[in-house]
């Protein structure tokens, strides 16, 4: 079976197999590895994201290319990642007739907390030189990478305005998490500053192959930095806060903060912005919503320029 023949077929199990047999890949449970073969869920992600032949798409993770070209066919261009070599030099064979697709062969990430700035310039570039401003993100995301990607997206200075990716479902649920709860953290706080989301279906194991043995969703993510544009002083120091109080849950507020170790701020001191903000020195800084941790971020900064 030829690749022209391929592109034109449903990448259903049997079709992924012979193209792994026939070039001798063995799936790399390291990159997280799962295939989107539900043709009419395929088809919809399209849609859900609202392309048209206006839009600039970001990719990552192109596999063996059964979205990408479906997004080529609604959007003007789409820029596609993809780390293994092999799958790679797959998709570039199968996808070789669409001119709007620009497949990458690297790392999305250069490190956990930071994105491949070459990926970044590419795409840049191209945004300067065709007159466009935004960018869609539109991906099957492997799971082993979703939450750094997420909040590195959201904090780089690419100008997207939407997201629309499929997740475990267990990060789905931490992106729309409400203070309080067991899944409450740093990724719903940084969604929530920088964006809303929206679940849009929910995903059996059975549409995937290999099968992975958790549900996965497809979720929404509508941009909006102006929201909280201009209440974060700094916010390397808003993140260092955020850190604190989430990486050690079970400590009270005051013990998670008196942690970060500022030499500028004692802990009485720490004490009374708490008690300030009408709150039990007691409390658990992972009930704080997202208003009371800019608050409180915003105070000891103050205080720390103060006495320094």
């Amino acid at each position: 079976m030829s690749s022209k023949e391929i592109h034109f077929l449903p990448h259903t199990p049997s079709i992924l197999k012979h193209i792994f047999r026939s070039r001798g890949i063995m799936l790399n449970k390291r990159f997280g590895q799962n295939f989107l073969i539900d043709q009419n869920i395929l088809v919809s992600i399209p849609e859900i994201a609202g392309l048209n032949e206006n839009d600039v798409v970001l990719e990552i993770g192109t596999g063996t290319g059964g979205l990408t070209r479906l997004l080529a066919e609604k959007a003007r261009h789409v820029f596609t990642v993809e780390i293994d070599k092999k799958l790679f030099e797959v998709s570039s064979d199968i996808l070789k007739l669409y001119k709007n697709i620009t497949l990458i062969n690297t790392d999305i990430l250069k490190t956990k907390h930071e994105l491949n700035r070459d990926v970044l310039s590419l795409i840049q570039n191209w945004l300067r030189e065709y007159n466009q401003t935004k960018i869609k993100v539109v991906s099957n995301l492997p799971y082993n990478i979703s939450t750094p990607v997420i909040i590195n997206l959201l904090e780089s200075d690419l100008s997207i305005d939407l997201m629309v990716l499929m997740l475990q479902k267990e990060i789905t649920e931490r992106m729309a998490a409400t203070p309080g709860t067991r899944e409450y953290g740093i990724l719903s706080l940084i969604i929530q500053l920088f964006s809303e989301v929206k679940v849009v279906k929910t995903l059996p194991p059975q549409v995937f192959w290999p099968k992975p043995e958790v549900y996965s969703a497809i979720v929404k993510v509508v941009i909006h930095k102006e929201k909280y544009a201009g209440k974060i002083t700094d916010y390397s120091f808003f993140k260092n806060i955020m850190y604190a109080i989430f990486t050690s849950r079970r400590k009270t507020l005051l013990n998670s903060l008196e942690q970060l170790k500022l030499p500028e701020i004692s802990r009485e001191q720490i004490k009374e912005l708490i008690q300030n903000m009408q709150l039990d020195e007691r409390v658990r800084g992972e009930v704080l919503n997202l208003d009371q941790l800019i608050t409180l971020s915003e105070a000891m900064y103050k205080l720390a320029k103060e006495i320094s």
